[in-house]
């Protein structure tokens, strides 16, 4: 106990409050024997953690739900035409799966079957017709943040990559499109911000069909 008038600092705390020390293992020897009259069964065997999946064996997402595509929205460009108008061009990109078949303009998808067939690395695609673009937040978002007619592709491009992870490389076929529309506060508003993000879009041609 301390003297009257001294005060109990942690230290002496831990001194009054800690278990004795056990110099000789007697401690020890107690909890052993006590152990040792233990029948084998009645032994808990530690149970070790669940492992978490693998992140390649993860369920993948679909990139194409409800008709809309998963795309990465890369940025945006200013420009002008030769009659000095202002206009604004939207790049976007993401990798192409069998998923995307009947979504894609067909330009495209045969520039992606020539250039499975073909050892080259990249091909570039020109005179798709003109698409109307509409980009979503979410693949069951009713209203698209925006609605684009008349958006021309002034860049296409299939490029081969080669991804390498823990297991062996694999090859992904990603499309990289630029589309030209006309400027505007409601296109600057959305363009100038969300560089980087991923949207869900879709992009029929804006007379006729895809496929």
């Amino acid at each position: 106990m301390p003297k009257k008038g001294e005060k109990l600092t942690s230290a002496r705390l831990l001194k009054h409050n800690r278990p004795p020390d056990d110099p000789d293992g007697a401690r020890s020897a107690t909890f052993g024997a006590a152990a040792a009259q233990l029948s084998p069964d009645q032994i808990e065997t530690p149970k070790q953690q669940e492992l978490l999946a693998a992140p390649e064996q993860a369920t993948k997402p679909s990139p194409v739900q409800n008709g809309r595509l998963l795309s990465t929205y890369v940025g945006l460009g200013l420009e002008r035409d030769k009659d000095n108008e202002k206009l604004a061009h939207l790049d976007f990109s993401f990798p192409l799966e069998d998923a995307h078949d009947g979504f894609l303009p067909k330009k495209v998808k045969a520039a992606l079957e020539w250039l499975k067939d073909q050892d080259n690395k990249l091909v570039q695609i020109t005179g798709i017709p003109p698409v109307t673009l509409d980009i979503f937040h979410a693949p069951s978002a009713k209203k698209p943040e925006l609605h684009l007619p008349g958006a021309e592709f002034t860049k296409a491009i299939i490029s081969v990559i080669e991804e390498v992870g823990k297991g062996k490389a694999k090859l992904v076929w990603r499309f990289a499109f630029r589309l030209r529309v006309e400027r505007t506060d409601e296109v600057i508003a959305f363009a100038a911000w969300h560089d980087g993000e991923e949207f869900w879009v879709t992009m029929p041609p804006t007379q006729g069909k895809l496929v």
